[in-house]
């Protein structure tokens, strides 16, 4: 699956909203409370409308619909109708006539009406001809839906036991859920290794993983220690450290790369441990810099796609370092209820990114002080002892080595 457009009417606070998609990364930008993740939510409904026609586990599998809190206000009243619609193309299949690109919508026309899929029969006989294939067993490849909430590992689900094997599906268990069961994650890697040591044969799930996190953590591998009954990390250096140890924003890029990978896997195990790279699929992810060291932050987009090069991305950010990092992909900044292309700013300086984001480079507490050292410079009393104390002022409140500090040592030069 591989979204191509999505266009909104009455959802939450957009009256009419449009947008086109990269087939690979995608950012949406904007201060909080202008709509990113209700685009998220959006996408979250249209993404789901695959469930329509697959068996439904209860708990586990069940099809996202538009709800009450999702209709958009207008003096207090609600707006109707809220409609969600999608385009998108679809892996082909043996026993699929239709079209490979395909529309679909699903709506909610009245108060407390039900989200209707009458006009979502291309991707309901899509999904139903996909629970035929998976039924017969022809290993055809399903893809990989997940969406992974601000809250995602603070929202335990809380499972009993680690299911045994068994159906494909599996894969979609809960993966559009705000809640996530990162512990089920984790058993399912202990019994991988459990059984990896009865059969004597390598676990082609535990590759798929190991090979994936390696993208993204900068590890060696992730080893499940018996006698200790704990996941760890493992570097290069013989360095290990327990999960439970671990910083937050390691700990969630960890969990959260683990889960992608594993649903690859369950989805097609008939890939191996190529799955989380032949896998396509859609991945909303709401603030990927969260928790994150500016470090990781300057990585984490690319390393995902080469961890997972034929998913999509959908995510949101306020993170300047993610922006300057990615190329071949779309921005947009949200704002006003609308949305904007936002150009790429690959390379670009943190400072300047948020300029164009418009946000202030620096607190406004230091800014005069900044702008009265500048024009200093610029008439040429950048040597002064007025100027010299106001420097010293500057770098106590912003660092000796601020970047706009810098450029002002590169200004002070030529005078």
């Amino acid at each position: 699956m591989n979204l191509e457009s999505i266009a909104l009417r009455n959802f939450k606070c957009f009256q009419e909203l449009k947008l086109e998609l990269h087939p690979h990364f995608n950012v949406l930008l904007g201060v909080n409370g202008t709509g990113k993740t209700s685009i998220l939510e959006a996408l979250r409904v249209a993404i789901g409308s695959l469930y329509l026609g697959l068996d439904k586990y209860k708990n586990r599998i069940e099809v996202p619909g538009i709800v009450n809190d999702d209709v958009r206000l207008d003096h207090l009243e609600q707006q109707f109708p809220v409609e969600v619609y999608a385009r998108g193309t679809m892996e082909p299949l043996q026993e699929h006539f239709g079209p490979n690109t395909m529309a679909w919508m699903r709506s909610v026309e009245t108060r407390g009406g039900r989200t209707r899929y009458g006009e979502a029969t291309q991707i309901l006989d899509y999904a139903r001809a996909l629970q035929r294939s998976v039924r017969a067993g022809k290993g055809e490849n399903l893809p990989l839906l997940a969406y992974f909430s601000t809250d995602r590992y603070k929202k335990e689900r809380h499972e009993r036991k680690v299911l045994k094997s068994g159906t494909r599906l599996r894969g979609y268990y809960n993966a559009l859920d705000q809640r996530t069961n990162i512990k089920f994650f984790l058993d399912l890697y202990m019994t991988e290794t459990l059984d990896q040591f009865q059969t004597g044969e390598k676990s082609p799930a535990l590759e798929a993983v190991n090979t994936a996190v390696r993208q993204c953590v900068q590890c060696k591998s992730v080893t499940y220690f018996v006698k200790q009954q704990e996941i760890s990390l493992e570097y290069e250096n013989g360095e290990r450290m327990p999960f439970h140890l671990l910083s937050d924003g390691v700990r969630s890029t960890l969990a959260m790369v683990m889960e992608i990978a594993y649903r690859a896997y369950l989805l097609n195990p008939h890939l191996g441990a190529d799955a989380p790279l032949k896998t396509s699929g859609v991945v909303l992810i709401d603030e990927l810099d969260l928790h994150l060291h500016p470090e990781w932050q300057r990585h984490v987009a690319n390393d995902l796609r080469r961890a997972f090069p034929n998913l999509q991305f959908v995510v949101t950010t306020h993170a300047p370092l993610i922006i300057s990092s990615l190329s071949d992909c779309r921005i947009f900044s949200i704002a006003d209820n609308q949305v904007y292309d936002f150009p790429l700013q690959t390379g670009r300086d943190a400072n300047y990114i948020l300029q164009q984001m418009d946000v202030p480079a620096m607190d406004e507490a230091y800014e005069a002080k900044f702008v009265k050292y500048m024009h200093m410079i610029e008439i040429g009393n950048g040597h002064t002892d007025e100027a010299k104390k106001l420097r010293k002022v500057l770098e106590g409140l912003m660092g000796a080595n601020h970047a706009e500090l810098k450029r002002a040592d590169m200004l002070l030069s030529f005078y």
